[in-house]
């Protein structure tokens, strides 16, 4: 009869744990708030700048297929191109017409250098910048 109590309470005890399985209760899975806390990604930035002594007589460029032109166009010009992140591959081209002078034009990606385009002349020139990039 002595035994009858504990077998009760080892009962008790068996059932009080039965089915969890030892798997973590929903609490212990939830995210600390240093991982929740993570910064999202941030959009990505095509600075083109144009700097020189000519003046181009007209400036084309096209992002991801839309075509912009613009006529006499005096120098420096920037221009800032912003993407959503995760966006995939995209493309640039500019296109400079000038009656003659110095021409230099740069593209940068998120900061860093990602492409250069330099020129000059006494007549009608033609240079172009152009290429790529993806995330």
């Amino acid at each position: 009869m002595r035994l009858l109590p504990a077998l009760v309470a080892a009962v008790l005890l068996a059932g009080c744990s039965a089915g969890t399985g030892g798997a973590p209760s929903p609490a212990a899975a939830t995210p600390s708030s240093a991982e929740s806390s993570a910064p999202s990604a941030q959009p990505h930035r095509l600075e083109i700048k144009i700097d020189g002594t000519a003046v181009l007589t007209t400036l084309t460029y096209s992002i991801d297929g839309k075509t912009t032109e613009e006529k006499n166009v005096k120098l420096p010009w920037d221009h800032t191109f912003s993407f959503a992140p995760h966006t995939g591959k995209h493309v640039y081209n500019v296109v400079m017409r000038s009656g003659g002078g110095d021409v230099n034009a740069t593209a940068t990606v998120d900061g860093q250098p990602w492409g250069r385009s330099t020129g000059s002349g006494d007549g009608e020139s033609t240079q172009s910048l152009n290429g790529d990039f993806s995330d």
